[in-house]
């Protein structure tokens, strides 16, 4: 495993992070169904955290909205006795309960606040390294979520914090209030918007964290050719996989089969493209269980993409479209 510097944290992290979306598992909702991460079962979500650590990896990234809390205990219950040896990154909605026309100092104070410790309390921790704004907050809520920020930051309960978020207005507008540290930013073969940003999150020693690098799936190779897997009903997946987007761009991904390779697969070819790119600091990558970080973690040690593969491969990228998976 390779490290990059964390922008101005003074942090070293791994170049590929566990995405602990997948470990909150499927939940039952209001209505008795199940939805969320198929195919996740607790005990091995904890093997895969140790696993994670065994190979390098230093940096989880979950949130309070993964699976109502769930993946946050898992990571909390996988890290008893070995806190020291991650950084811990979670997120918080911010504008949950707040009317975006209504100003309230002290609800938008307390949304923060009560989130921050609640997360603490399922984490079993006493600080988050990496607290981040799951969504952009009401304009008028701005200044008194980083103020909070920094009383959290003050009180030794947030170390870091910072935003997930492609908008660089926003990322702009928050950055006067108070510091942003690291930015979330969606970004992948299919997905490239990003690529400015990127480059302005390196020139302003922004860290960065790298969400969707997969596609959720999309480039894995697991659901096009002739044996393609399914998602299943009640995944989270499930109902952008079935839009027309999605299935077309499935048709249309075999074309990027050049880039597996007897040194590498498709699933390492993606990531190391997300790698290739000097602004990013991490790429977060989502798995069930220990083969996969395995997996993912051979991308760090792989040879760039070459210019004849890129080439070749960013012209059928431009022609896959996606169904707004970065959000």
């Amino acid at each position: 495993m390779n490290y990059r510097p964390f922008g101005n944290t003074g942090l070293e992290v791994s170049e590929i992070g566990l995405g602990a979306y997948p470990i909150s598992g499927m939940q039952q909702q209001a209505d008795g169904s199940m939805h969320g991460w198929s195919g996740v079962v607790d005990d091995e979500s904890v093997a895969l955290i140790h696993r994670a650590e065994e190979l390098g990896v230093n940096l989880i990234d979950t949130a309070e909205g993964y699976g109502a809390g769930h993946s946050e205990v898992i990571t909390g219950q996988a890290l008893k006795g070995r806190r020291d040896k991650w950084i811990v990154a979670t997120k918080v909605q911010p504008n949950r309960g707040l009317d975006s026309e209504t100003p309230d100092e002290s609800v938008a104070r307390q949304r923060i606040r009560k989130a921050c410790e609640d997360s603490l309390e399922r984490l079993q921790m006493e600080t988050i390294d990496l607290y981040q704004l799951h969504a952009i907050p009401h304009e008028w809520a701005m200044p008194f979520v980083m103020d909070e920020f920094a009383k959290l930051n003050a009180e030794g309960k947030v170390r870091f914090y910072g935003i997930s978020t492609n908008n660089q207005a926003a990322i702009e507008k928050l950055a006067t209030y108070g510091p942003v540290d690291v930015l979330q930013i969606g970004y992948n073969l299919l997905e490239r918007s990003a690529e400015d940003l990127l480059t302005w999150s390196k020139e302003q020693n922004i860290g960065t964290l790298i969400r969707v690098p997969l596609a959720k799936g999309m480039l894995t190779g697991k659901y096009f050719g002739d044996n393609a897997e399914q998602v299943p009903e009640g995944d989270v997946r499930y109902e952008r996989f079935q839009q027309e987007e999605t299935v077309n761009g499935l048709k249309r991904l075999p074309e990027l089969g050049f880039l597996q390779t007897d040194q590498r697969s498709m699933v390492q070819a993606a990531l190391r493209y997300v790698l290739d790119h000097p602004g990013v600091s991490c790429a977060i990558a989502g798995a069930k269980n220990r083969e996969q970080i395995d997996h993912n973690v051979v991308a760090s040690d792989l040879l760039s993409l070459s210019d004849e593969e890129l080439a070749k491969a960013l012209p059928i990228a431009e022609q896959i479209t996606t169904p707004g998976w970065i959000g």
